[in-house]
């Protein structure tokens, strides 16, 4: 379980949660229960899970969390809209803190992230607030050394002002999973906001199932520091495919140091995963599946024939 720090004085007014979960057991509901501290109100949309929830999902409800139910896996997108449409027509809050939920932040990273947009030299243009460090290692950041922004944010844990979703729109449900916070990132540059990063905003979040990085048997290491692959199930890395190219398709002229950048990012990890992962028959189909689907433009939910295949 992910460790929260310091509780807070008391929940923000004006900040709402949003909270996407898929077959939520007893530490997420603790997640929530704890965020609660933090923000006025938060909506928990599950996302179809395939397990019988309903306990967890009355628990949450018990604790003040307004849950929705998808009646389908729809995708973190579709879940998150849904959440934050909920958030804006119940409360009409001045932000809303999206979040996994598997994440916790640690501090009183609320108030630390608005005090970031307060410090600002120009608030008006911050369309969201993120975490600075994710379990207590720095984030990558560009832009001006005095009010850094993060290159490549994820969703969990950002504040977005509310009325930035009226300018720029909502998450582009196409993308199903993986990219939906670079997209977002990417579209809120495109009209003239910014991505700052909270100062002393840490994220605490699971990094997924760690695999030692192996040579020939040999565990690899630099120095005395033994090396992990963070894993990702073939499925996903069709996702990271697919969606990572028609990222840089849709941005490359547009955004062009950025999309390189990432392409750069993302090549290291296709070397780590092909050259010393596991599974790397089934990422191979899996890769290639997302390449094709990419070029064609298909978006939206993996085809459940290739699905079963990556099994």
């Amino acid at each position: 379980m992910v460790q929260s720090g310091p509780e807070p004085t008391s929940p923000h007014p004006d900040v709402c949660g949003v909270v996407s979960a898929y077959n939520p057991g007893a530490e997420n509901v603790a997640n929530v229960k704890w965020l609660l501290g933090f923000v006025s109100h938060v909506v928990v949309v599950d996302d179809g899970s395939s397990d019988d929830v309903s306990q967890a999902l009355a628990e949450m409800e018990q604790a003040g969390a307004v849950v929705l139910r998808l009646g389908i896996n729809s995708g973190i997108a579709k879940a998150l809209n849904t959440g934050i449409k909920e958030a804006l027509e119940r409360w009409n809050p001045e932000w809303i803190v999206t979040m996994d939920q598997d994440s916790r932040f640690t501090g009183d990273y609320i108030r630390a992230a608005l005090a970031t947009v307060e410090a600002s030299s120009d608030p008006h243009s911050v369309g969201m607030v993120c975490a600075e460090s994710h379990n207590h290692i720095p984030l990558p950041v560009w832009g001006s050394r005095d009010e850094p922004q993060i290159f490549d944010p994820m969703t969990s844990g950002t504040l977005v002002r509310a009325r930035t979703f009226d300018a720029v729109g909502l998450f582009d449900e196409g993308f199903f999973i993986d990219c939906v916070d670079s997209e977002f990132n990417a579209r809120l540059r495109e009209h003239g906001l910014r991505a700052l990063a909270g100062r002393g905003c840490n994220l605490e979040h699971s990094l997924g199932s760690a695999r030692p990085m192996k040579i020939l048997g040999w565990h690899a290491h630099i120095g005395a520091k033994k090396l992990y692959i963070y894993y990702h199930a073939p499925f996903r890395v069709y996702y990271i495919t697919r969606n990572s190219l028609t990222l840089a398709r849709r941005y490359a002229l547009k955004q062009p140091v950025w999309v390189l950048r990432r392409i750069y990012m993302e090549i290291q990890s296709n070397v780590v995963r092909f050259g010393f992962g596991p599974n790397r028959r089934k990422h191979a189909v899996a890769a290639a599946a997302g390449i094709r689907d990419a070029l064609h433009q298909r978006m939206g939910k993996i085809d459940d024939a290739l699905a079963a295949r990556l099994r």
